[in-house]
């Protein structure tokens, strides 16, 4: 034996907890306790109280529950050694087996019966008990020779070997065996030897009782499988027949290799926490399983049929076969892992922690025989987080709560802006140059200079913008605290966004994301919006709708690929597919609509498809006027950005114009630049590798700034792929670069190569060569992946769905955004929401797509009860009475259709304090002005609303109620005593 320790349930003195132990030589027992005279200071101390030496070679220890101090050990030589530990002088009972030979298991019953399983004997049976009762005064008393009991009350099982033994059962008069195939249950108030029942199994070593659930018990094999099993499934089998019951859970090999190879593997079911058992592994890990109940079903005709035809009726059969639904599972909820102390452990057992009943320790035994106790981090059992952020968590330790702060939830402004972040933080962001300008994509009549916003741009994630310096280290817990984290977190962010104004108005949303506060808006998603705030207002104006065929929101992929890449979609204006001539009709006619401005675009490719060409470069809004291209560059060299003007002429094949940009440039290392790209007009036309081509490449590999090394780049072999290859620039220059150089089929590589990236990376300004598309939507879904933003992808893609297809991701992304909003009572955002996705979903014949919700409140007749929101059914069948009623009101009044039941020709009912029709409006006051402002107007309607209490049915005009419930409570109908404003 290598040592073995347990808790001595029933034996605690108040606080005090008793551990019996045996140490790792087989020759002592020892009693311990824990230290609770100072709880803080001792929590891990273990006093030792007594100890029993004299016996040797100890293979299995026993204690009895009933009384305390009783000890039981077996030995090596088939000895029963019993004795009372906590006597210092106790005499020893011996129980001896007719033959010498291990000792295996040893068990109490709740009185003084004493059972010990041995190996295989052929004289002896090898599961005996023996009853100590009238002999408890041998060892509780001193005596100078121990006594000895040869002759056992009950013996059972002979020629076989037992491995473990257990009673069971509030009476303790039933006894299991476990031998080595066949798992047994023996009742000693039957005189026959026949068991109760026979499972045959290899888990039979090591029987174990749930303290908590004691019909629930485990049984190991010696390959360390572990058995868990319903005692109340056994029973009921036939007696004394082998069965094959299977256990209600099983691990195969569960045990570790070097617990196996030691025969020490320990087992422990919890006395704290109920469903919960735990092994150790390797001497430094205690792994704890809980498991959890599946109640059976009540109701057993409420199962679901099946046909055998289908596939998946016939897997969802099976498994009801395999879980019955009338019996209790049990499954594994949570499986933790507890790192010891100290290294080394052999065995340990559960030892609750009186300050928390929901807290463990355990109490472990080290190889050399220590003892210590250790406390356990509990991992928290549940966390839910709700609208605001806010999140509680729920543990064995008690339960915690974070609430932010009011202001938090108000304003969600708990991170200073970035320029106030640069002053108390030493950090540095670094430069982003992508393109902020608005295009003029859909604007034939802009010619003025196209202006650009002076924020400076962030990448999406926060990770990558910030660059501690080395020496500077700023721990981010003084950077950001637990409430700023949480209020910054992405669902913080959709809440300020939507407070603010964040929806559907293309043209007010970039504004909107430059307001919100604390870290900044990436600015794809500002220049993805000005990209479709432009895409609507074509399609508004009608220039991407030709020839019947409508290419609103697409991209520069669609337009290139051309029908291929609209199949499936919506885009005819007739019912009929769009043919490949249909859709080459309409990109002439759209070019063709924006007069001078595509003439004006010079493609320098010799390619066969320049008009696709040019309408891609109308979408991407990549395209000016030789005007407007040079107000451009003015207007980039006053702002200081000379290196991107200079880089957007050689971008436009004009370098000559570029080096005179550089040259006219203040700093001095820009004009030493102008005369490097001088080079370029000398050796163009040159095949050979001058040391000028080798240093232009060396520039453009070391630059620090982007357009530096793009110019340098395209300079050195005059090869546009060594600039398309810079992706530090944005992607619209570099799509547009694209289309003005490279051929057709190199076009067409780069253009699927570029999608291809985006969509996978998830690049929001990526939909300005995807489009609103099918594909564009596989790029909403990696952006949402990746920052988890719904309200981004949801505001996007309804303006393309259902309009043009469906996507159920769109959908869900709806309902998600739309839940979110309800959750924070933001009703009037959610409602403008719903309405501008109905308009959205508008088709050039102006039919929405999406059918608005039905209402949910409707006026019921009282008197046929039918729906008075609802025309009447024409059948030949109808009152003429009625028809009559309804001619003869008509002529007199013409609004009495809105008075009548359309059904029955009923009457509204009438204000139970005015007693006019509650169809009939407020008479106005003599001295009111008819020339009432908006708001009255609003509020006089109100006033006019129907109002009706549900349990006594009278209705009132809004204001009349609204006045006499002000000052009384009960109904004002006579004779009524409903208090109908208290229901």
């Amino acid at each position: 034996m290598s040592g073995k320790i347990v808790r001595a349930l029933n034996w605690d003195i108040g606080y005090e907890q008793r551990f019996l132990a045996v140490n790792p030589l087989g020759d002592e027992v020892i009693l311990y306790k824990t230290d609770e005279e100072n709880t803080v200071q001792n929590a891990e101390n273990m006093v030792k109280l007594h100890s029993h030496s004299g016996i040797e070679h100890i293979q299995c220890l026993g204690y009895s529950r009933s009384h305390p101090g009783w000890t039981g050990v077996g030995t090596m030589d088939g000895n029963v050694h019993i004795f009372d530990v906590t006597k210092t002088e106790s005499t020893r009972l011996k129980l001896r087996s007719k033959q010498h030979r291990p000792c295996n298991s040893l068990s109490f019953n709740n009185g003084a019966l004493v059972a010990a399983c041995f190996d295989k004997s052929r004289q002896d049976n090898s599961l005996q008990v023996w009853d100590v009762a009238k002999h408890a005064q041998v060892f509780a008393n001193s005596m100078d020779d121990d006594g000895q009991i040869i002759r056992p009350h009950y013996s059972y099982l002979a020629n076989e070997a037992t491995l473990s033994t257990v009673f069971v059962g509030n009476e303790g008069m039933n006894l299991m065996a476990g031998g080595y195939k066949l798992l047994r249950e023996f009742d000693l108030r039957e005189s026959s030897t026949t068991p109760i029942y026979q499972v045959a199994t290899k888990s039979t070593m090591e029987i174990t009782l749930d303290p908590f659930q004691p019909h629930l018990f485990s049984s190991l094999s010696d390959d360390g499988s572990v058995s868990i099993w319903d005692r109340r499934k056994l029973v009921g089998k036939s007696k004394g027949s082998v069965t094959s019951e299977s256990p209600v859970l099983h691990f195969s090999k569960l045990l570790s290799d070097s617990s196996r190879r030691s025969n020490a593997m320990c087992f422990r079911y919890s006395t704290i926490r109920r469903g919960e058992f735990a092994s150790v592994f390797n001497g430094t890990l205690i792994r704890r399983w809980n498991t959890g109940v599946v109640p059976p079903m009540k109701n057993t005709s409420s199962l679901p049929t099946f046909s055998s035809n289908d596939t998946l009726s016939s897997l969802k059969s099976q498994s009801l076969q395999l879980y019955n639904p009338h019996e209790e599972s049990l499954f594994v909820a949570l499986v933790l892992d507890s790192k010891t102390d100290s290294p080394r452990v052999v065995s340990f057992d559960y030892s609750p922690d009186y300050d928390s009943s929901t807290s463990t320790y355990f109490v472990c035994m080290r190889e050399k025989g220590s003892v210590f106790r250790m406390p356990v981090v509990e991992s928290i059992e549940s966390l839910d987080f709700n609208c605001y952020n806010e999140f509680s968590m729920a543990g064995p330790e008690g339960t915690v709560t974070k609430l932010l702060d009011d202001s938090s939830i108000e304003d969600q402004n708990l991170i200073p802006n970035q320029t106030e972040q640069r002053k108390n933080s030493k950090f540095t962001a670094k430069h982003d140059y992508s393109e902020e300008e608005a295009s003029t994509m859909g604007d034939g009549d802009s010619t003025g200079p196209i202006t650009t916003t002076a924020t400076p741009a962030l990448s999406d994630s926060p990770l990558d913008i910030i660059k501690f310096e080395e020496e500077d280290d700023v721990p981010l817990q003084k950077m950001l605290d637990l409430s700023s984290v949480l209020s910054n977190d992405i669902c913080g962010l959709i809440r300020q966004r939507a407070l603010l104004g964040y929806g559907v108005d293309a043209e007010r949303n970039p504004s909107v994301l430059e307001s919100v506060k604390g870290l900044q808006t990436p600015l794809s998603i500002m220049n993805t919006w000005k990209w479709l705030n432009l895409a609507k207002k074509s399609l508004d104006k009608g220039t991407m709708i030709s020839e019947g065929v409508d290419l609103g929101y697409i991209g520069v992929l669609g337009v290139w690929k051309g029908v291929d890449d609209i199949k499936g979609q919506k885009r005819a204006t007739l019912k009929q597919q769009v043919t490949e001539q249909q859709f080459n009709n309409a990109v002439k006619a759209i070019v063709s609509k924006k007069g001078e401005k595509s003439s004006g675009i010079s493609i320098y490719s010799t390619s066969d498809r320049k008009i696709q060409r040019k309408l891609c470069l109308i979408v991407s809004g990549w395209y000016l006027t030789e005007h407007e291209f040079d107000e451009k560059l003015n207007y980039l060299i006053k702002i200081g950005e000379v290196e991107k003007a200079a880089a957007w002429a050689v971008f436009h094949n004009n370098v000559p114009r570029a080096i005179e940009i550089l040259a006219q440039s203040k700093k001095e290392r820009l004009q030493l630049m102008s005369t490097a790209v001088a080079g370029y007009l000398a050796y163009k036309d040159s095949n050979s590798n001058s040391p000028w081509n080798d240093q232009c490449r060396k520039l453009a590999s070391e630059l620090d700034h982007p357009y530096l090394r793009a110019i340098f780049a395209f300079i050195a072999d005059n090869d546009w792929w060594d600039v398309l290859d810079e992706h530090a620039l944005p992607l619209k220059e570099r799509i547009g670069i694209a289309l003005r150089f490279l051929s057709d089929k190199d076009l067409n590589i780069y253009l699927n190569r570029v999608a291809d990236t985006v969509v996978l990376r998830g690049e929001l300004e990526g939909l300005i060569l995807t489009g609103l598309t099918p594909r564009g939507i596989d790029l909403l879904q990696s952006f949402v992946n990746r920052t988890s933003d719904v309200q981004t992808a949801a505001l996007i893609a309804q303006f393309a769905v259902p309009r043009y297809f469906k996507d159920q991701r769109v959908d869900h992304w709806i309902d998600s955004y739309r839940n979110l909003l309800n959750s924070w009572g933001l009703f009037k955002t959610r409602a403008l929401f719903d309405v501008a996705r109905t308009k959205s979903s508008k088709t050039f014949n102006g039919v929405a797509t999406i059918r608005p919700p039905p209402r949910q409140v409707y006026l019921q007749c009282p008197r046929c009860n039918k729906n008075m929101g609802t025309p009447a059914k024409s059948s030949k069948g109808n009152n003429q009475s009625i028809l009559k009623q309804f001619n003869r009101l008509s002529m007199k009044n013409p609004i009495a259709d809105s008075k009548l039941c359309p059904h029955c020709g009923s009457p509204l009912p009438r204000c139970a304090i005015c007693l006019l029709n509650l169809a009939t409006p407020i008479p106005r006051g003599v001295a009111q002005d008819p020339e009432d402002d908006i708001r009255q107007q609003t509020l006089d309607n109100f006033k006019n609303k129907l109002s009706f209490c549900l349990t006594c049915h009278h209705g009132y005009h809004a204001q009349h109620a609204e006045e006499w419930f002000s000052k009384h409570y009960v109904c004002p109908v006579p004779d009524c005593n409903c208090l109908c404003n208290s229901k």
